[in-house]
């Protein structure tokens, strides 16, 4: 019985450390993350709203709200141009607006792996000019893929 009374002891030590160094590991990731400044191009079409824009030295994401003012019904592009405190483009990502109908308002959030970042421009465009690779798009599938892999991850870790 005291054997047994030690190994849960034991386990219940490895239990509590596991959950204290998940915790630790998240608020250390999270308060490395430092605001960068957003930058959007006013448009009469369209309202943005910028809620999140936070980078690290080597990553960080960028969300907000937009909202269609026009009356068309169109598929359109968020650009989302990044820029190094040079005023150097490191890189763009674009986001998807299909059937983007009048006064419907569409949360966006997207993450990019750029050294550097100092700041963002954003801009809605009606369609895209260059080669764009899917790992500046960022598409359906790839939303998919993200809740996927999280929901996994949750499921055998969490």
């Amino acid at each position: 019985m005291e054997r047994m009374k030690t190994f849960a002891i034991y386990a219940l030590v490895i239990i509590l450390f596991f959950i204290f160094s998940n915790v630790m590991i998240e608020i250390a990731i999270k308060t490395s993350y430092k605001p960068i400044t957003s930058y959007v191009t006013k448009k009469d079409m369209y309202e943005i709203e910028m809620t999140q824009a936070k980078a690290t030295y080597v990553n960080g994401y960028i969300g907000g709200n937009i909202k269609n003012i026009n009356a068309n019904e169109e598929t359109k592009y968020i650009k989302i141009d990044f820029y190094s405190p040079r005023n150097i483009v490191l890189g763009t990502k674009y986001i998807e607006l299909k059937n983007w109908k009048q006064g419907e308002m569409c949360e966006f959030k997207i993450g990019f792996r750029y050294t550097d970042v100092a700041y963002a421009k954003i801009d809605v465009i009606d369609y895209i000019q260059e080669e764009v690779t899917k790992e500046q798009f960022m598409s359906d599938d790839m939303k998919f893929t993200i809740l996927l892999t999280t929901v996994v991850f949750l499921c055998f870790f969490g």
